[in-house]
């Protein structure tokens, strides 16, 4: 332990003496400089109880080492306000904030130049989407030194700059972690819709995979589309154009008759270029024609060069009777009418042209039961018995996540029956205690754990004691008390009253 705190302390020193060479190189103020190295010093400080609380994180030398490449490569400019405002500009590479670490923090995020893509084949998502990723990820990485300050953990609920775009992130960290993320927003060649969908599938099945997906994305388009009011009316626009050509490619022989005929026209073209090249004096009177057609500075130069133009008609022609072909083949032709099917589903279930608030609550709330299936099934696929305990943390941090209207992921759905379950299956493999040997009256009393703001559960120790005609569950984070809850009566418990007994084995 005494060796851990010492490379601990090293490794900041080292990161320390890091940044203020690097902020030798910078027109920094004094004030900045100060601040900077402050808020290094808190991230050292809040590190471990940010790691034992939220489990899903990067390394701290990972955390450092991206700060201040950031600051290295990104950051130009940096002016302390005494105003309270925060914003940042990422083409100048300036920061305008007040003197305040957290702000700082999530002002270095929002600067990186490498930023979250998405491919523009996703159009309808893409702005969206990006918008949800981009701030998320800078929300996610002033939560350090926002909700821990070394001794506690304080959800700063009021500070975080878009609750929902981190409640998606949050919930897409819980869902494919801090790696597959972190390759996402470092790659801007790969198509990461289809790395995700993959990744989902793989972990919690087809059907599943896609309806998390899905909400997510509607639940962001939402989110988007309330701020952005030219993006809901690009969107109504695409909804409609996707609409009529879903009727157009649902009547099956109306459309392969237009494709036939769209064909026969491309073809008749073809064939018009092939015997103007293959003649001369049609060429020539092709040529004269179409240059009477031009202005005089953007005529064709000679016959040569014309051939040559005829020859790229062609050319593209060429490839749009591929596509006609291709659309007319039965295999792509169920492609597409399937690919437009999801977009006016995914569009069509959040209603753009009425009052979205209930259907923005409704997704919350299904992509919330949705994460709750899949922490049963990391429950039930677990290894390692730690992995049933990680899955605890993580519900607990799940519950505490800020979400709507003042609301927090627990007060929107009743998280009874996934506790209890996972309760149930902790003290099966000797993870916790078995309390009380009726699973209904243990679960009430383990329930507990997923209200307590104690850092490192494992540290939780509990004394069942009787007063009058009930009882108290007083629990306590080593030798210092946490709480006190009531219990009604306990008629098969399984340790001894008045005795102070470890939760966790």
């Amino acid at each position: 332990m005494k060796k851990d705190i010492f490379i601990s302390k090293f490794n900041i020193k080292n990161y320390s003496n890091r940044l203020e060479k690097s902020l030798t190189k910078k027109t920094f103020s004094v004030v900045t400089k100060n601040l900077l190295s402050d808020m290094l010093y808190k991230i050292e400080n809040s590190y471990e109880d940010y790691k034992d609380v939220k489990n899903e994180v990067k390394s701290k030398s990972a955390i450092l080492e991206e700060i201040i490449k950031i600051i290295e490569n990104d950051c130009e400019k940096i002016e302390i306000v005494k105003e309270k405002t925060s914003e940042s500009d990422r083409k100048e590479g300036k920061i305008t904030t007040f003197l305040n670490a957290q702000k700082m923090l999530y002002e270095i995020y929002q600067i990186k130049r490498e930023q979250f893509k998405v491919n523009d084949r996703y159009d309808i998502i893409q702005k969206a989407l990006e918008n949800t990723l981009n701030q998320g990820y800078s929300i996610n990485g002033d939560e350090i030194i926002r909700d821990f300050d070394g001794w506690a953990w304080n959800v700063q609920e009021d500070e975080i700059e878009d609750k929902i775009n981190n409640f998606l992130y949050q919930t897409l960290l819980l869902l494919v972690g801090n790696d597959f993320l972190c390759e996402w927003q470092n790659n801007e060649t790969e198509d990461y819709i289809l790395n995700l969908i993959e990744e989902l599938e793989k972990r919690y099945k087809t059907e599943r995979a896609e309806k998390i997906l899905r909400t997510i994305l509607q639940i962001s388009i939402l989110n988007y589309i309330d701020k952005h009011q030219e993006e809901r009316k690009r969107l109504i626009e695409v909804q409609t154009e996707l609409s009529e050509e879903y009727k157009f490619v649902n009547d099956k022989k109306e459309y392969l008759r237009e494709i036939s005929e769209k064909k026969k026209n491309i073809n008749k073209q073809i064939c018009t270029i092939d015997e103007t090249i293959s003649n001369d004096m049609q060429l020539k009177q092709e040529f004269i024609r179409r240059n009477e057609l031009l202005n005089s500075n953007e005529r064709i130069f000679s016959l040569s060069n014309f051939v040559e133009l005829l020859q790229s008609e062609k050319t593209g022609l060429m490839k749009k009777l591929n596509e006609c072909n291709r659309k007319m083949e039965p295999l792509n032709f169920m492609k597409m009418k399937l690919d437009i099917e999801n977009k006016l589903k995914l569009l069509n279930e959040i209603n753009l042209l009425g009052n979205t608030k209930k259907i923005y609550y409704e997704k919350i709330k299904e992509l919330i039961k949705l994460v709750c299936e899949t922490f049963k099934i990391q429950v039930d696929n677990f290894v390692e018995k730690e992995e049933i305990t990680k899955v605890m943390y993580k519900i607990r941090y799940y519950k505490t996540i800020p979400v709507i209207d003042n609301k927090k992921v627990q007060d929107i759905i009743d998280f009874a029956d996934l506790e209890k379950y996972v309760i149930t299956i902790a003290c099966k493999e000797r993870v916790l205690n078995i309390i009380s040997k009726n699973i209904n009256e243990n679960y009430e009393i383990i329930k507990n754990i997923f209200k307590t703001d104690i850092i490192n559960l494992e540290k939780i120790y509990i004394i069942i004691s009787k007063l009058d005609d009930m009882y108290i569950l007083e629990i306590f984070e080593e030798e210092n008390k946490n709480t006190s809850v009531k219990l009604d009566t306990i008629e098969e418990l399984n340790i001894s009253e008045n005795k102070k007994t470890k939760l966790f084995i």
